[in-house]
């Protein structure tokens, strides 16, 4: 589950060259981070509490992730996590959003 924590950086690096400084398209950073995109929907735009949000996905899917594995429920936790995010990048890309 480590490796969830390494790939933060990448993640957010790769979703910060998807945004293009505001001028981008967000399509990697809607797939990434669906959770804090899906707050500009409510909010329009990004703040900075989502953007913590977006810096802790990775690590607390590791640790939800750790745990699951500990109780021996590692593949149903799995498929039940990768579906949500799966389920609300999909929401990120049909519902429009005029800012994003």
């Amino acid at each position: 589950m480590a490796v969830l924590l390494a790939f933060t950086p990448v993640g957010i690096a790769l979703g910060i060259q998807s945004a293009g400084a505001g001028h981008g398209d967000y399509l990697v950073t809607k797939l990434l981070f669906p959770w804090t995109m899906l707050s500009t929907f409510f909010l329009g735009s990004i703040t900075a509490p989502f953007i913590a949000l977006a810096i802790i996905q990775y690590p607390t899917y590791g640790l939800i992730l750790g745990f699951a594995n500990r109780d021996g429920r590692l593949p149903s936790v799995m498929i039940v996590l990768l579906s949500i995010h799966i389920l609300l990048g999909a929401v990120c890309l049909i519902v429009p959003n005029q800012n994003f």
